[in-house]
């Protein structure tokens, strides 16, 4: 299949970092010049919406507010600045927020956030207040990204020094580290499988999988990357988006492991970071270019409602077909019945009304692999068998 259509958000240099509105059609990208663009897209294109300079230093990390009311940056100045969304006018500078130059931003909350920097740290903040409200001192090398586990209300965060970390945002303590892979760095983590398992990608090209609850080794780990997978982004419960260093990018499902096909690519440079917007039709990705690229997902959506509508359609026809043999079988049963026991009713309203309402099921040789229906806009069975 041809590559999925793409278009690109021309900046003045290099992006380092993209993030999505929760709501609106905006993208933010922060800028190795210590710039930041917020563009407002459609399917026509992107127009600017704001271009300030933020920050001395490059501008490494850029996440929307829960609310979507501000914009949170952090650069290699140690600083963080708040851009009022609307007003598009800084409404706070936190100077010297690190020690060293932050790496990553993410959000907690509507209101609160935290930042990591290149020594391991990481802060929570709260918009609301002037200092940080806590510190994790769980790493001794670069913060490469962070999610939340909001059951838990846990930090998930991933280092170059080769270790994951579950840090508890009730207690401020760490909860469970990985064992040190001083040979592999971790680059980039999402959660999949209803929060249960915990996916890294690695400077290997290797993908890990972690069972919540037995963090200090992985349970599996992915080959199939022949480069570091520097930037991942969760589609759905089961299926994960990559990007590589190799410039490609990659739709993967976990559990059962595959490759499920090629999304598109950068020609040859890395993709170091990828956004997906809030109705998931649209994936952002960073390379070492002057722009963003915007990459339609719309097939993905509508896969998922070809394939509804299909299983639907199957489903009637297993029914009817199954109603059709229950009829019969009574009606045989009945014949039999009647000349045995004229005076009798009896004896196959259990028969029938086991068959009635049964489902055709498909067999599945070991290792076939089928991407599990999902809701309605959830991702698409379809559409990944076009890709392989």
């Amino acid at each position: 299949m041809e590559e999925a259509h793409s278009m690109n958000v021309k900046l003045p240099e290099q992006p380092m970092d993209c993030s999505f509105h929760p709501t609106e059609s905006l993208l933010a990208a922060g800028i190795i010049t210590g710039q930041v663009r917020i563009s407002e897209y459609s399917e026509n294109g992107a127009t600017r919406k704001s271009q300030k300079r933020l920050h001395s230093e490059s501008c490494r990390a850029v996440q929307f507010s829960g609310l979507g009311d501000a914009l949170l940056t952090g650069s290699a100045d140690k600083s963080i600045v708040l851009l009022d969304t609307g007003t598009c006018k800084v409404q706070r500078i936190q100077q010297n927020a690190h020690p060293t130059g932050i790496s990553r931003l993410a959000v907690l909350s509507e209101t609160s956030f935290v930042s990591g920097d290149d020594n391991g740290l990481m802060k929570t903040w709260d918009q609301r207040q002037p200092e940080s409200t806590a510190t994790f001192e769980a790493h001794t090398d670069f913060v490469s990204d962070m999610v939340l586990h909001e059951r838990e209300q846990c930090l998930v965060a991933v280092s170059g020094d080769g270790t994951l970390t579950v840090n508890d945002l009730r207690t401020n303590k760490i909860r469970a580290q990985s064992e040190n892979d001083a040979d592999d760095e971790l680059l980039s983590v999402v959660l999949l499988k209803g929060d249960k398992k915990v996916v890294t990608g690695t400077q290997s090209g290797v993908i890990n999988l972690y069972s919540w609850g037995h963090m200090d080794d992985c349970s599996d780990r992915f080959p199939g990357h022949p480069s570091s997978v520097d930037a991942l982004v969760k589609y759905d419960a089961d299926t994960v988006i990559t990007g590589s260093s190799d410039g490609i990018i990659r739709i993967v499902n976990i559990l059962p492991n595959k490759m499920l096909g090629v999304l598109g690519g950068s020609e040859d440079l890395p993709i170091e970071r990828l956004a997906l917007s809030h109705d998931r039709s649209r994936l952002a990705s960073v390379s070492h270019e002057s722009c963003l690229k915007l990459w339609d997902l719309s097939q993905l959506a509508e896969g998922s409602n070809d394939e509804d509508e299909e299983e639907e359609g199957q489903g009637a026809a297993a029914r009817d077909q199954d109603d059709a043999v229950g009829d019969k079988s009574e009606q045989q049963t009945a014949g039999t019945s009647r000349i045995g026991q004229p005076e009798s009713d009896s004896g196959t309203e259990d028969d029938a009304q086991q068959k009635k309402g049964k489902k055709g099921k498909r067999d599945r040789g070991k290792g076939q692999h089928k991407v599990p229906k999902r809701h309605k806009g959830n991702g698409s069975g379809s559409f990944f068998a076009d890709l392989l």
